[in-house]
Order: structure tokens, then sequence, then C-alpha cells
């Protein structure tokens, strides 16, 4: 079983990789980079409200990934632990992964999610037509499709964090 308050605990005073809507900062000559950039900006998006933390194997102990493949049954290709802060979001997007066709040649991927904080008013998370809300601790949820559409914001008073995984099977 993992322990997701000591997997927090040591990741929360880090700086992680911020992510913000900087076309600087983003992979623009993929395509999908600027269309989904190009649908924030359409919509009117408040771009100052759009930022959230990644942190990766390394700002957190990499053995809770194998951890998590075994218990899931795939095998671990990549993995990262979110921070929305109180006030932020990550608008309606999909995740581009410039490795994706790398990956698809493994086998079947597979994505998981975990909500690794404690249930929190205002820590919201939607993926498709589900929204996850008030999650009890180590709630784990493996997508329909590793790319599927989601967002979450966080409108309360504590960070939120989720850990995210994909994986592939054979079969």
């Amino acid at each position: 079983m993992i322990n997701w308050d000591n997997i927090i605990a040591s990741i929360v005073d880090k700086p992680g990789r911020s992510i913000i809507p900087d076309k600087s900062k983003w992979n623009t000559s993929n395509p999908a980079y600027k269309e989904l950039y190009t649908q924030w900006e359409s919509a009117n998006f408040n771009t100052d409200s759009i930022r959230w933390i990644n942190y990766y194997p390394g700002d957190f102990d990499e053995s809770i990934s194998n951890s998590f493949a075994e218990q899931v049954g795939v095998t671990h290709i990549r993995s990262w632990i979110s921070r929305i802060d109180p006030g932020c979001c990550t608008p309606w997007h999909w995740d581009i992964d410039d490795h994706e066709q790398e990956y698809l040649k493994l086998g079947r991927l597979r994505r998981f999610s975990v909500h690794i904080s404690k249930p929190a008013h205002g820590h919201v998370f939607i993926i498709g037509d589900k929204c996850h809300y008030m999650q009890k601790q180590g709630t784990v949820f493996e997508w329909d499709s590793y790319k599927d559409w989601h967002a979450g914001m966080n409108c309360g008073f504590s960070p939120k964090f989720l850990y995210n995984f994909l994986g592939y099977s054979r079969v």
C-alpha cells in the first residue's frame, strides 16, 4: 500500500515543473499544442488562472511507479504527480505527448489516475462526462482512453494532488 501522505510531504516544498500558458515554453512546432492553445485563446479563457505543477520520478520515490504498475497489471511508461494550487486550474484539454507513437508500438496504452490528496472542498477533476469530487484518498480510476479530454480546478483552500500513470499491456 502506498502512503500518499508521505509522498505529498516529500514533494510539497519542491518547485516541480510549473506549467503555464506561455507559448515560448511549449513545443508549438507540434500542431497539437498549437491547436489546444488556440482553443483556449478562442474561448477567451482567463490565462492568468491556468497553472499547475508537475512532479516526476526523481522528485518523488520512483519505486511508487513500479509498485503501482504491479498493482494494476501493466508495464510502466511514465508517471507524474500534478498539483493545482487554490485559485488555479487546468482547462479542458487532452494530454499531448511527443513520444506517443513510440509508446503505441509497445502495446495497448492504459491510463490511470489516483486521488492522492485527502478529500477537500473545491478539489475537482473532470474526465469525459465524469466529475470526481470529494474522492477518498487513494481512489484509483482507469481512463476509458489515455487520450480522454479532462480538466481540473481548485477552488478550495489547500493544494490538490493527483498521481498520473501511463502504462501498457500486451492484451
